[in-house]
């Protein structure tokens, strides 16, 4: 099973904002997190974790925080390379900032 430590720390969800426009916003994008799931429970958090298969030069990230409902968490995979994988209006998100 992949460690699932990330989880331990609060980090705001990553954001299709592209870095030119994030001052602008009031938010900042998460460098090269390109698919990402949000979830109410760690236990749902950890279940992905447990069932993701990573290709070579990904990674899981992730963490928790708070929205106005209740606390989330949330797990992502970041490339190393975002110009090798592909195109970043292809990046997947589910979840508050995407469903």
């Amino acid at each position: 099973m992949m460690d699932s430590h990330f989880l331990d720390e609060a980090r705001d969800l990553p954001s299709k904002v592209h870095a030119s426009q994030a001052g602008k916003s009031g938010m900042t994008p998460m460098e090269r997190v390109v698919a990402w799931s949000v979830f109410r429970t760690r236990a749902e958090a950890e279940n992905l974790v447990a069932h993701v298969h990573l290709a070579p030069g990904q990674h899981l990230v992730g963490g928790h925080g708070q929205d106005s409902v209740a606390p989330f968490w949330w797990v992502g995979v970041q490339v190393s390379n975002l110009g090798e994988w592909g195109h970043s209006a292809a990046i997947n998100k589910r979840g508050r900032h995407g469903d």
